[in-house]
């Protein structure tokens, strides 16, 4: 039987949980232990406002490495599963422990080579993560925010240099070098003559794109050209910067490049509001549909007053729901129709022998009857919640995020 690879020692981790990478993960802790409960997973942002809801998956899930390296050196050991899962003792930790689980094979495994080396070949590797392990996915981190932080101006403002820089390049919308060297040029040019291409901050932006271009923090968010001994004919764009900054969607970069200090408290007040209006408006749709259907039960039986026979119960309940006096032909249909709801027939009424007597409580609608009333309030609940739901952010409720 294979052995099991002994428990490493503690050892520190090289990536210390302050720098810049993880600069949001305090912040974000005390905000979500204070915000409101809505304040959960998935990005939610306006392009046209660049108004952000809450934070995306792959934030939350690089904050819960960190969150993992606390707990290691808080542990002084690698961490094992039933570690984690006794850590959810919080709103914030269960959220953290969530997201630590689901990628706890990946980060278990951070260790292996990229040619897909084997560890512990001839043993059976310990299911717990090692100080290693997380050294090496907290260094992954680092480095996307690095790529990050250089592109971060060109999807700050909703996309707006972005926008200004991009050019279509053989079916490829993005910015290539060639195009920041363009730009630099007509800025120069324009500039020489006292004018302006781009502000100084885009004009210090494009700079910064150009000189880093061909660096290793650049090569992660470019997709490279074939044979690029020049390391020149890369190009950019929401995807390939979403691909290299570890995220799940170009929305996600938009929401990372909009965030603004601390915008998880702030900016989580909308959707929180709209999520309470629209449990409010469902808590209604819920009244209104009990108490229909408590109506229309009322309305389909009626208890017998004093005097009352088919014929006149008949009359009474045409007239009342339609607010006139009903024709005798009416009248006689319909009391023929209770009767026999009630197991009597109109026509062999002995008045020796009462059908009813005061008091009863019997049908005097069928259930196809009951039926449509129920379908037309359930068309009329559904034009309220229409009117009055925000459908997206129900969405999301329903999806869990």
């Amino acid at each position: 039987m294979a052995r099991d690879i002994e428990s490493q020692s503690f050892e520190p981790l090289s990536v210390e949980v302050t720098t810049p990478a993880f600069e949001a993960y305090s912040r974000f802790r005390e905000d979500y232990e204070n915000s409101a409960g809505c304040a959960i997973r998935g990005s939610m942002s306006d392009r046209q406002t660049g108004r952000i809801g809450t934070v995306a998956d792959s934030t939350v899930d690089k904050m819960a490495v960190v969150w993992l390296a606390d707990k290691y050196k808080e542990l002084g050991r690698s961490i094992t599963r039933e570690d984690i899962e006794n850590s959810a003792t919080t709103k914030f930790d269960t959220l953290m422990a969530d997201s630590a689980l689901k990628q706890f094979d990946t980060i278990k495994h951070a260790k292996a080579d990229r040619e897909g080396g084997f560890i512990g070949i001839g043993s059976r590797e310990k299911d717990e993560l090692s100080g290693k392990d997380l050294d090496k996915t907290l260094k992954k981190i680092e480095n996307q925010r690095r790529s990050l932080d250089i592109v971060n101006p060109l999807f700050a403002n909703n996309g707006e240099l972005f926008s200004k820089l991009a050019e279509d390049h053989n079916g490829q919308w993005g910015v290539t070098y060639w195009d920041l060297k363009d730009a630099r040029k007509a800025d120069d040019r324009a500039r020489a003559k006292g004018d302006k291409v781009y502000s100084d901050e885009e004009r210090a932006a494009i700079d910064t794109l150009y000189k880093k271009w061909g660096s290793s923090d650049m090569r992660r968010v470019e997709h490279r050209g074939q044979g690029d001994d020049m390391g020149c004919d890369g190009i950019l764009n929401y995807d390939t910067v979403a691909k290299g900054a570890g995220f799940e969607s170009s929305e996600e970069i938009h929401a990372a490049a909009n965030a603004k200090s601390g915008y998880l408290r702030d900016a989580v007040v909308n959707k929180c509001q709209t999520e309470e209006t629209n449990m409010t408006v469902l808590q209604e749709a819920r009244r209104m549909n009990k108490e229909n259907l408590q109506a229309i039960e009322d309305r389909a039986q009626h208890t017998v007053q004093k005097g009352e026979g088919f014929d006149r119960i008949a009359r009474g309940v045409l007239k009342k729901e339609s607010g006139q006096t009903p024709s005798e032909h009416d009248v006689v249909d319909f009391s023929s129709d209770i009767a026999q709801l009630n197991g009597f027939d109109r026509n062999t009424y002995d008045p020796k022998v009462r059908s009813i007597h005061p008091g009863q409580r019997i049908q005097v609608r069928d259930d196809a009857w009951k039926a449509s009333q129920r379908l037309e309030s359930y068309e009329k609940i559904q034009e309220y919640l229409d009117a009055n739901l925000n459908a997206e952010v129900l969405d999301q409720q329903i999806r869990g995020r």
